[in-house]
């Protein structure tokens, strides 16, 4: 039986995850002072070192609705939600909510746009603990040379949650500018039926200079 808040139809390379559940019972801590910024073309963002604690000092935002909070505004796709969050509550830990995707799920933001500098993003998933799961992120990118797909699978086999790896939005755009979306999928071929969860999308803006 499916203990999950809700389910909604609203319509390659391997990266490993590197962070495990190793702070279980830490206080949460997110941060509650921002810088803000006005990226060239796009709106203003406020970011923080969301991740500090795990040995990522550089400065994040959440895409629209990347805790779930409000859970299927921003995001389409075919998806449930469950009732749990990251246990280290990066976003406010008001926030108690994660994506879920079954065995052929999937869900995407709405269109971001993003500029010169903001060229990779992380998010924790909780993995199932059953061989062969598989998370693929897709990366949608639409620029004035063209429209551009990147995909990464994740092994999401390793129960409990983690964070992701950092992954590249390639800069495709002559006038700095352009639009992503980020969509996730179930894509396992193991025999579980446990969902994968997705909390806190992040994107970072910092790793290039400019701004």
């Amino acid at each position: 039986m499916r203990t999950f808040i809700t389910r909604l139809a609203t319509v390659v390379a391997t990266a490993a995850a590197t962070v495990t559940v190793g702070l279980a019972g830490a206080a949460p801590a997110h941060a509650t002072d921002g810088s803000t910024y006005a990226a060239p073309g796009c709106p203003t963002r406020t970011t923080s070192p969301m991740l500090a604690r795990f040995g990522d000092d550089r400065e994040y935002f959440a895409v629209p609705n990347g805790g779930f909070s409000t859970l299927s505004a921003g995001w389409s796709g075919f998806h449930s939600f469950s009732p749990e969050n990251e246990p280290w509550y990066v976003n406010p830990a008001s926030w108690t909510t994660s994506l879920a995707l079954f065995r052929g799920d999937s869900a995407r933001t709405a269109s971001l746009c993003v500029g010169e500098g903001e060229d990779s993003f992380r998010f924790f998933y909780k993995g199932t603990g059953m061989p062969g799961t598989r998370l693929t992120v897709k990366v949608t990118i639409t620029s004035d040379t063209g429209t551009y797909v990147t995909s990464t699978v994740v092994d999401a086999s390793p129960y409990g949650w983690r964070l992701s790896p950092s992954l590249r939005v390639p800069n495709y755009a002559t006038d700095k500018i352009q639009t992503i979306t980020i969509g996730f999928s179930n894509t396992s071929t193991g025999p579980s039926m446990l969902p994968v969860l997705v909390d806190d999308v992040l994107i970072d803006p910092w790793r290039s200079a400019g701004f």
